[in-house]
């Protein structure tokens, strides 16, 4: 088998899995709590609360690192799952 073969293998097996060259298969999502348990509120992504380190999701795919998002009314930490 040729190396462009076996590339477009590579890329056909990735593909049927579901995951693609950045090693992201999905996402889970959580609510961001306050101390008492309830619900951060947001109207858009940049009213949710988040560290220095954390990103607001700028799309509705599955991000490569942590971010937060608005869904609902409700901020969310989303968390990439990889492959």
């Amino acid at each position: 088998m040729t190396r462009t073969a076996h590339a477009m293998l590579a890329v056909v097996g990735a593909g049927l899995l579901g995951c693609n060259d950045l090693e992201v298969c999905g996402s889970t999502s959580q609510d961001i709590t306050r101390e008492d348990g309830s619900v951060y509120r947001c109207v858009t992504s940049e009213d949710c609360p988040r560290t220095a380190r954390v990103n607001v999701c700028v799309t509705d795919v599955s991000p490569i690192a942590e971010c937060v998002s608005c869904e609902d009314s409700r901020c969310i930490t989303v968390i990439p799952e990889q492959c």
